[in-house]
């Protein structure tokens, strides 16, 4: 990394020409770097180095910080899915342009954009996780809200006392849903399942800690197990199958199920669990 380019990380990732004539650089010496491939032009008097994430970039080029959806996958939180970029900017922010090319404007349809402001707690590319989390309970279902917020308190980005003060600011819809985070779900599967049958008067212990088995995603009643399984998190058929066993020796009953139930085919998975529970599986 070049002095240059850690001066720009260290603004932010961005730098405005202005910034760059104050460290000392005149207008050959941007040209240069330009040409040299040391730095990128990404908008029109602003600099980014050439490693600047994609979608970063993109929203950085619209004119505003990677936003909402697009920036959870950024800050380290479970990503919605999403077509387009979302990026905010300024409220009364001019000349936008599109996320392919600082020279052409930005046309219907090639982002979403939000008009909230631009967010001084975040980066110059990113929103902070605070409006992350906010503006995707503004923009996306509830469930889609818990789960990112539920993310966030378990990377610990977000505390209970900061979640708190922005259910406060949302809309009544929300609330109650969001209010009832915890920081226990380590995937959005299991933020989704657990809240799913919350909603069917069944209870779900997360993260419990089985002698003799290990930790378990979660338990149900005292003797029912729910696994639930991703390719990123549970790539050790082996050992997966062995705490299984261990827990049947125990009296422990056994459900695991991969993402794309829960996701997908949740009318499978509710009537697989009710099932259990109503032969006292549980008990």
């Amino acid at each position: 990394m070049t002095p240059l380019q850690r001066h720009i990380e260290e603004l932010g990732g961005l730098a405005r020409t202005a910034e760059l004539h104050a460290f000392g650089l005149g207008r050959n010496r941007i040209s240069a770097a330009l040409a040299d491939g040391e730095i990128d032009r990404i908008r029109q008097a602003w600099y980014g180095n050439p490693w600047l994430p994609p979608m970063q970039r993109q929203a950085a080029r619209i004119g505003g910080q990677l936003a909402c959806s697009s920036a959870a996958s950024a800050l380290g939180l479970w990503e919605p899915r999403f077509e387009v970029v979302h990026v905010a900017v300024a409220a009364d922010a001019r000349g936008l342009r599109a996320p392919t090319s600082h020279r052409t404007r930005l046309e219907p349809g090639q982002a979403v954009v939000h008009w909230s402001g631009t967010d001084p707690a975040g980066s110059r590319t990113v929103v902070s996780t605070a409006r992350c989390v906010q503006q995707i309970a503004l923009c996306e279902s509830p469930m889609v809200a818990l789960v990112v917020a539920e993310s966030a308190l378990h990377r610990r980005l977000l505390s209970a006392a900061g979640l708190s003060a922005l259910v406060e600011i949302l809309p009544s819809h929300v609330r109650p849903l969001l209010g009832r985070a915890s920081a226990l779900s380590e995937s959005g599967t299991e933020t989704v399942f657990a809240h799913r049958m919350a909603g069917l008067g069944v209870i779900v212990e997360q993260q419990v800690v089985i002698p003799g088995v290990g930790r378990v995603d979660g338990l149900i009643g005292r003797r029912l197990i729910v696994e639930l399984d991703s390719v990123a998190h549970h790539a050790d058929a082996t050992r997966d199958r062995e705490r299984d066993a261990a827990a049947s020796v125990l009296g422990y009953r056994v459900l695991r199920f991969m993402r794309s139930q829960v996701m997908e085919q949740w009318p499978v998975v509710r009537a697989s669990v009710l099932a259990a529970i109503a032969r006292g599986d549980h008990l």
